[in-house]
Formats: C-alpha cells, sequence, structure tokens
C-alpha cells in the first residue's frame, strides 16, 4: 500500500471542500438569522475554511506529485479515509459555533454526507427552524455532495487522475453492475454525471421557488431531495409545505432514485431502453404495488387527493431513502409500517443517489433462488444469470451475493447495538435498516416525528459509521480490514 498518493489526493479533495464552504459562509453574512449562535455561527464556518484549506495545501506542497501512481488498493483506501476526512471536517461547524457537542456534531455530520437524514435537530429545545441559516445551508450542501459522491465530484473536476479516476469511482461503489467502462475514460463519465447533477438540481431549485418556496427553502430542499438525503429547513419535514410542493418533491425524489444515465437515454427519445430496463421496472412495480396497499391499509381522513397524495409520498420516500415525511406514519395501521419497513431494504436504481440494496442486486438473488430450483429437477441444467439482456459473470454474481450476506451481518450488528442501548425491538431493526440503508427515519422512538438526540455517544459513533458501511456499499470498508489489502 503505497500511502503517498492518497495523501495527495486527499488534499486536492479538502481544497474542493474548502472552496464548498465559501457558499454557506456567504450565506451566513447576507442573512439575519437573529439567533444567539449567529456570531459564532460566521467564526465557526470561517475556521472550519481555514482548517481545510491549510491542511489541504500541506497535503498538496508535500505529496502532489505521486497522485498519478494511484493504484487499486488505493483507490480504496482513499475512497473510505476521504469519507471520514470530509465527514470529520463537516462536523465542525456544529461544533465550534455551540450548537452541538462531539457526538452530536459528528453524527449529524457523517447523517447528512451519506445521505442519510437521520437528525439530531428536531423538537423543543434543537428546533430546525433555530438552525442558523449558514449553518444550515452547510447541513444540506453536505447531502448535494455526498449524493453523487464526494469522490465522484473529484473525478469530474481532476481530469489528470486518468486511469487512477477509475480505480477511485470503482473503488467507492464496488457493486459489479453499477459503472461500466463504457467510454475511453471514466473522468468522462464522472463529468457527465456530474453536470447532469448540476443541471437537475438547478430545475429543481427553480420550480420549487415557482411553487411557492422561499429562494433559500428552494435550493436545501432541492440539494436534499436530489441527493435523496431528506434534510429539511422544517420540523414538520414536507408536511409543512403545500401538496403542489409535495408533488414536486415526490417526482424528483422517483428521478433521484432512478439510474441517471436512463434519464439521460429518456431525455434523448430512447424511452424504450428505459421501459425495458429490469432494474427499472422492479423499482416501479414495487413502489406501485406499495401504494396500491397504502390505499387500502391506510386511514381515509380527508379528500382523495390528500389521501393518494400522503400514501405515495410516503411509499417513495422511503424506497428511494430520502426519508422526508409528509405526515407520521407511525400513526398508520401495523400492516403498512411492516410494507414501509420492507421498501428500507429496496432503495434506489444503480447509478442513482439512492442506498441500500437496490433493486438490481435484489433481482439476482431472486434469479439465483429459481436456478436452484431448477437445478433440483434438472441437475445438469444451464440457467445464467441475466438482469435485462445482460448476462452477469461468475464474478459479478458472487460479488452481489457477498454483498447480501454482509449486509445481512451489519443489520444485525446494528440492531443488536440498539437493543444493547436499551431500546425495543421495533426502533432497534429499523434504526438498523435507516442507518445501514441511508433512510433517516425509522419506526418508534427513532420514527419521522422523532429525533436521534436520545442515543448514548457510543451508539452515535457506531451509527454513524453504520451509514459509511451503507454509503460506500459495504466493502470498501471492509477491503481494509483485510490483511489482503496491505500485503504484496
Amino acid at each position: 500500500m503505497n500511502i503517498k498518493p492518497v495523501l495527495g489526493i486527499l488534499g486536492y479533495l479538502l481544497l474542493i471542500l474548502a472552496g464548498c464552504l465559501v457558499a454557506p459562509l456567504g450565506i451566513s453574512l447576507v442573512y439575519d438569522s437573529g439567533c444567539p449562535y449567529e456570531t459564532s455561527e460566521i467564526i465557526a464556518l470561517s475556521i472550519t475554511l481555514l482548517i481545510a484549506a491549510t491542511a489541504a495545501i500541506y497535503l498538496l506542497v508535500k505529496f502532489r506529485f505521486y497522485s498519478r501512481e494511484l493504484g487499486r488498493r488505493e483507490g480504496y483506501l482513499l475512497v473510505a479515509g476521504a469519507w471520514v476526512a470530509v465527514s470529520l471536517v463537516g462536523m465542525l461547524p456544529y461544533l465550534l459555533s455551540g450548537l452541538l457537542g462531539l457526538s452530536d456534531a459528528f453524527f449529524e455530520a457523517v447523517s447528512g454526507l451519506t445521505t442519510t437524514g437521520a437528525s439530531v435537530f428536531g423538537g423543543e429545545g434543537r428546533r430546525v427552524e433555530a438552525i442558523p441559516h449558514g449553518i444550515q445551508f452547510w447541513r444540506h450542501m453536505t447531502q448535494w455532495l455526498g449524493g453523487v459522491g464526494i469522490i465522484v465530484i473529484s473525478v469530474a473536476l481532476l481530469s489528470f487522475l486518468g486511469v487512477g479516476g477509475y480505480h477511485l469511482v470503482r473503488a467507492e461503489v464496488p457493486g459489479g453492475i453499477v459503472f461500466e467502462r463504457d467510454r475511453p475514460r471514466m473522468v468522462e463519465v464522472a463529468r457527465g454525471l456530474w453536470h447532469f447533477y448540476l443541471l437537475i438540481t438547478a430545475v429543481m431549485v427553480v420550480l420549487l421557488w415557482l411553487a411557492g418556496m422561499n429562494l433559500f427553502d428552494a435550493a436545501c430542499h432541492a440539494f436534499s431531495a436530489i441527493s435523496t438525503g431528506g434534510f429539511s429547513t422544517r420540523d414538520q419535514s414536507a408536511a409543512a409545505f403545500s401538496p403542489l410542493i409535495q408533488w414536486l418533491l415526490v417526482i424528483f425524489m422517483f428521478m433521484a432514485g432512478t439510474n441517471f444515465s436512463l434519464i439521460e437515454q429518456l431525455l434523448r427519445g430512447r424511452w424504450r431502453l428505459v421501459v425495458n430496463n429490469a432494474e427499472w421496472r422492479l423499482y416501479c412495480y414495487t413502489m406501485l404495488g406499495a401504494v396500491v396497499l397504502g390505499i387500502f391499509f391506510t386511514p381515509y381522513p380527508g379528500s382523495l387527493e390528500h389521501h393518494l397524495r400522503q400514501v405515495i409520498f410516503q411509499v417513495v420516500s422511503i424506497t428511494t431513502t430520502t426519508g422526508y415525511a409528509s405526515e407520521d406514519y407511525e400513526q398508520w395501521p401495523a400492516v403498512m409500517k411492516i410494507i414501509l419497513f420492507a421498501l428500507m431494504f429496496v432503495g434506489g436504481c444503480m447509478g442513482s443517489t439512492g442506498g441500500s440494496i437496490k433493486p438490481a442486486r435484489i433481482l439476482v438473488f431472486a434469479k439465483m433462488v429459481f436456478r436452484e430450483l431448477h437445478r433440483m429437477v434438472y441437475p445438469h441444467g444451464v440457467r445464467p444469470i441475466r438482469v435485462g439482456q445482460r448476462v452477469l459473470e461468475t464474478q459479478v454474481v458472487s460479488n452481489i451475493l457477498a454483498f447480501g450476506f454482509a449486509y445481512v451481518v451489519l443489520f444485525a450488528f446494528g440492531t443488536l447495538v440498539m437493543g444493547l442501548s436499551g431500546y425495543d425491538f421495533t426502533a432497534s431493526i429499523s434504526a438498523s435498516a435507516a442507518c445501514l440503508g441511508n433512510i433517516g427515519p425509522g419506526l418508534g422512538a427513532v420514527g419521522p416525528s422523532a429525533n436521534w438526540a436520545h442515543l448514548p455517544a457510543l451508539t452515535k459513533w457506531i451509527m454513524s459509521f453504520l451509514m459509511l458501511f451503507g454509503r460506500m456499499e459495504i466493502f470498501t470498508f471492509l477491503i481494509l480490514l483485510t490483511p489482503w489489502a496491505w500485503k504484496k
């Protein structure tokens, strides 16, 4: 393992992060928040920017000449190290302003960057509306940066990475069927994704603003919806806004959970490629089935439009791992809470900003079951695993099965940690699923009307790293725990 190129590129990442901090600092200078943290907010953001810039300059001066030597193993170390480093920098505004203590600040920063949306803010004493504008903007910006992937952003901006950039993107999402090297350089793929991400964010800001949101709220919610993050500027989350805004959020959450390359094909008029995509069909059918069940099983207190909107909103929000709440679904019948819990394990499509297991992997799991049943009747039969028209290589199928096993083990571990922390079964399993799947709200003590501030400090740190495991598709962290990553 060659550490020098890792430190060199980490310097560039921190420099990009320092540049991003200029925006919330400018917001804090423009807005008069009228809260006791206003002055300390500006100081906190300024110090954070200074720390990130100083660390970046130091690393670049010493190690930037080694950046081209990045290999596969160094890529895994850089991705894991980058997410941890950015999380540590990301927590500084909360910590230095006095808003949060160390454990809460790290939890909030990781939740933002991993687009989980589980927050220690909310309720009396920690109202979301009381967060100063600059830190509020930073809170949502972390989700936006984490949505497309800090590494993908860096690869798109730092074109000199070349082949090393390919190793970086593959290391960040080592799922086997996420990114295909269908262009000469992975840099071009990352740059195209980044441009599309910027465009769709800008469109959403304008539409939310035209629908009645002020510009600040529109930008913040565009950041958290496109990234499937779920942070809101209101304690009531999406319930604080008009029906039109909620419908817009549904549309963009659905898009954010769709493979971005499919959206690109749709914009080019190649709608057959989208309709025939097996993963996208499963993604749509899953939500459609959950919506139909929700219409029958949820209470019908108001108009038909209100009833449909609440069911569709909550199903799309949980399936795409966004985590917005349009109402307190804790009050829904038990059968609907079970359905929402099951949706936590579906997630958005491959190549989207959504988390969790992903429909493509669920397809492979199901096809593996049917293949084994076929083999029991026809022991010598050949039945390859296909996703759409593509026959998956044995190595890819093995990777997906290993991912599934690791996901279950980590889910069980998170459930055990919550149980040992004194939480009941419902809160424990939903908190573990919400953190590992990067979803946000769970059930019970961590439901949509609650916050996560009551978790013990150690539990917050463990659940924070569970979010990081989920965001990096598990293997990137696990690889670094093996001796093979470090030996020649």
